[in-house]
């Protein structure tokens, strides 16, 4: 069974379009958009749980814009959108946090790092509910 989030990865590096789609493989739903535009039209047409952006992108709007501009979207003011990137320099975390990301993770990055941090923006599913252990943490009944 599927895990019933629907993840939105923006990433314009071939290689790592394939980690990440690796690393989510038990998600319900991920889409991977290369470009900033690509990640708006899609988040216009689309829920997502959760959007992973990588900061410097090919096009016109590098990750930051982007993310503002699906913030601006009316019905989308709660988007949870995680920087994802290679700026990992003293200070490059909280320039993303309070440009208004929700989270920020430094490439490169381990699977069991990666889908334990993003574990902590995801709610738990009804599904998870029933009494299960997900990625460490155990949810509802014990029967």
């Amino acid at each position: 069974m599927k895990i019933p989030h629907k993840i939105l990865v923006v990433e314009d590096d071939i290689s790592n379009q394939k980690i990440l789609d690796f690393y989510l493989t038990d998600y319900e739903k991920v889409i991977i958009v290369a470009t900033g535009e690509e990640a708006i039209n899609e988040y216009k047409s689309n829920h997502f749980d959760l959007v992973l952006m990588d900061i410097r992108l090919q096009g016109s709007i590098d990750g930051t814009k982007t993310m503002k501009k699906m913030k601006e979207l009316e019905e989308n003011k709660q988007i949870l959108v995680l920087a994802v990137t290679a700026y990992a320099l003293k200070g490059d975390k909280e320039y993303f946090l309070q440009e208004g990301f929700s989270g920020y993770l430094a490439k490169p990055f381990v699977k069991n790092t990666f889908l334990e941090y993003i574990q902590q923006f995801l709610p738990p599913h009804s599904l998870l509910l029933k009494g299960c252990t997900y990625y460490g943490k155990n949810y509802g009944r014990e029967n």
